[in-house]
């Protein structure tokens, strides 16, 4: 029981400093709420509002960089998606441009990813980029970035591995483009050091790699750990002990890891109910 125990510790370890040593793109706590002068729906509308006359007088160069608009080039808003998200109650718009699709695996919200990319303000001050695979930079559990990012990422699949003759590598055929947030799925009011408070943001990502994820190695897959089925597995907690339960190893509080209760030992846990009451074992402390 000992050994169970440390390794419920060394999970929630794990989770904890995933949190703590994030770079730019990984989230910072939601606290607008906190602010009394502060209204996030308002903001909401003015950040939509300034992302429409931005893409209404900026185009795409050949290049794939953003530049104003001077001889008549195809607008920006032309040629975007517009993604209508909830998060937190509050609607928000997100705007994309996939120019190139990728041939493999397409990202969802809870994958983790590598990925090239460059991170802008509106005013095209560049605050973050990364340009190599090899790159640590290159990593990202989705789920830990900045919900802008999640999104952005999944609207791309991934390329295919391209190994060079002195045996490096990099990924051809990459899923590419280019998506827009308001400051709502990015950094909102608090911002970072290098990012304002309130700062619309866009990036421009490669996908190079997909792998769907199982954080917490239980045997459930980050998606399958979306209990309420929201697409946020962040706000997904069986047990209620403040882990969710991608990085929950014991997902119901029974003392007995998700893993342990593939009692058919067929690989997955979510079709085991000794007690046949509907709910599988790792998500019934009572099983």
């Amino acid at each position: 029981m000992v050994n169970c125990h440390q390794k419920f510790f060394e999970m929630k370890l794990k989770y904890l400093l995933v949190l703590i040593l994030g770079i730019v793109i990984f989230s910072c706590s939601d606290d607008d709420d906190d602010k009394v002068d502060f209204d996030p729906v308002a903001q909401a509308v003015i950040d939509d509002e300034k992302l429409v006359e931005f893409l209404q007088t900026h185009y795409l160069t050949e290049d794939s960089a953003i530049d104003t608009i001077m001889n008549g080039e195809t607008p920006l808003y032309s040629i975007v998606t517009t993604d209508l998200i909830e998060y937190n109650d509050i609607d928000y718009k997100m705007y994309y441009y996939v120019e190139r699709d990728g041939i493999g695996v397409q990202s969802s919200r809870n994958d983790s990813v590598q990925v090239l990319y460059q991170g802008f303000l509106l005013d095209s001050t560049k605050f973050d980029e990364n340009v190599n695979y090899t790159s640590s930079k290159s990593w990202f559990h989705l789920p830990q970035t900045i919900p802008g990012f999640r999104y952005g990422a999944s609207y791309f699949k991934e390329g295919e591995n391209f190994i060079y003759p002195d045996e490096s590598f990099t990924y051809v055929n990459t899923g590419r483009g280019v998506f827009f947030m308001p400051s709502g799925l990015g950094y909102g009011y608090n911002g970072t050091f290098t990012i304002p408070s309130n700062a619309i943001l866009y990036y421009f990502l490669d996908m190079g790699k997909v792998v769907v994820a199982d954080f917490d190695g239980d045997l459930v897959s980050n998606n399958d750990e979306d209990i309420d089925g929201d697409g946020n597995v962040s706000n997904d907690d069986t047990d209620g002990d403040g882990t969710p339960d991608f990085a929950d190893p014991d997902d119901d509080g029974d003392l007995i890891l998700t893993k342990s209760e593939d009692t058919d030992g067929d690989g997955d846990p979510r079709n085991d109910d000794t007690d046949g009451d509907g709910i599988p074992n790792y998500l019934d402390s009572d099983s």
